[in-house]
Order: C-alpha cells, then structure tokens, then sequence
C-alpha cells in the first residue's frame, strides 16, 4: 500500500476504525477531544462518517478557525453553553455533528465534568494531552473510554495497537485504489460495495469517505479488505 507520511485519509480510515472495534453503532454518542493538534481533525472526520456527536476543546482561536475551513468541523463556538446547545440538538436527533470549542483547555473540562458532561470517548492530541490527563481519569472513572494517539505511557486504548488486532483478527489489510478520474473511483466504489456485507462499518466508510476526501489528487481510496475481498477486487490500480 502506498502511505504518506502526512496521510489524512489513511489516519482518519484508522480512526474510524478504531471507533468500530469499541462499539459498532456511535449515533447519539458524545466524544470528546481536547486539543486540535496533528491527528484530531482526522478524529472529528472519523468521528462524524461513525455518526457520533464530537466536541473538540482548544484554548486558540485560530486553529477552531482552520478546523472549520477545512471541513473537519461543523461550528466554532466560544462558550460551553454554545457547544452543548448544538450538541445536545444533533445527539437528540441522531445525527453527526462536530463543533469546535475555542475556551481555555483546562477551564472548558471543569465545566464540562461540573456540569455532568459524560462522553462515551475521551481522547487529546498534541501539547493539550499534559494539560488533560486529570481530565482523562476523571471521565475514565465515570465509565469513558480513553483512547491514545500518541503512544504515550498512561490510561486508555492505545489506538494503533487495537486497531492492528482488530484487523488482524478479521482478516483485513489496507489497500489503496488509485483513479484516472472521478468516474472510475464511483465505479470501482459501488463495486467493492457488492462485496462486502450490509452490516459492515467499511460500507458507512466508503459511502462517506468522497465527501471529505473529493479533492486529494490523484484520485484514490483507502479501505480495509480481506483477502477473499482483495482476490475477488483486484489491488492494482486501474488507472493505467
């Protein structure tokens, strides 16, 4: 498989699927993020094509801003009362939503767990994760989830870890398929479709995953197969 080191749609595919080996259905759940540094909007991304409601809390405004540009969030907020309020809207009905907080890390967390926040899914990224491990424990012990990107030392799922046995469990590698065009990437997507079953998360993944990779060139698709999958697909490129 071909893997750049700045590889945002092979992060968030990993993402996602570490949100489904936890649970298979997150719609209606919370997921709370502290930080936005280099992984997180990968995060949010994963976290939406999942179906879960997701709030990231970071103290500058100018990387809620960029989140927002880029698409990895929904709103920009500055107020834990305006986060909830959007939040509390989408999770009522089921549906996705990503908001950015821009408030002061450590203060936005107090608020969040005086107020009685509980998320399903506690993770932080960059610099913030210092700041947020009291945090971390305090939701873990409420009954959250933590997950770590970064392969530190502490509580939580350390995500690369669980991801690779949840793969190796069923059998799945990742595979990239590269495109001519749009139109041969739509076919050879609603064609890896036929082959894997209805009750499989891959299918949310590739029906959601041109929506916020539609502008990566060449075009291409990462995905997990199994080999059967592989061998009925073919792993060459059809761009040749």
């Amino acid at each position: 498989m071909i893997e750049r080191a700045d590889d945002a749609q092979l992060a968030t595919l990993r993402a996602f699927t570490f949100l489904c080996s936890l649970r298979p259905e997150w719609s209606g759940a919370l997921i709370l993020a502290c930080g936005l540094g280099a992984g997180s909007e990968e995060f949010s991304i994963a976290s939406n094509i999942a179906g879960a409601g997701f709030l990231a809390v970071d103290s500058s405004p100018e990387r809620c801003r960029a989140t927002l540009r880029s698409g990895a969030c929904d709103f920009v907020v500055n107020t834990v009362d305006e986060a909830l309020r959007v939040l509390k809207n989408e999770i009522r009905k089921h549906k996705p939503v990503s908001v950015a907080l821009s408030m002061d890390e450590t203060a936005a967390l107090d608020e969040l767990i005086g107020r009685g926040v509980q998320p399903e899914l506690f993770a932080a990224f960059g610099e913030s994760a210092k700041n947020a491990e009291d945090a971390a424990l305090r939701f873990s012990v409420l009954g959250a989830a933590v997950a770590r990107f970064d392969h530190s030392q502490g509580i939580g799922i350390e995500v690369d870890a669980n991801v690779q046995e949840f793969t190796s469990q069923r059998g799945l590698s990742s595979v990239v398929f590269l495109f001519l065009n749009g139109e041969q990437q739509r076919s050879r997507e609603s064609q890896m479709l036929q082959f894997i079953p209805e009750d499989d998360p891959r299918r949310r993944w590739l029906a959601a995953a041109p929506r916020f990779f539609h502008r990566e060139r060449p075009h291409r698709r990462l995905v997990y197969l199994t080999s059967t999958e592989r061998d009925q697909l073919g792993t060459q490129s059809i761009a040749e």
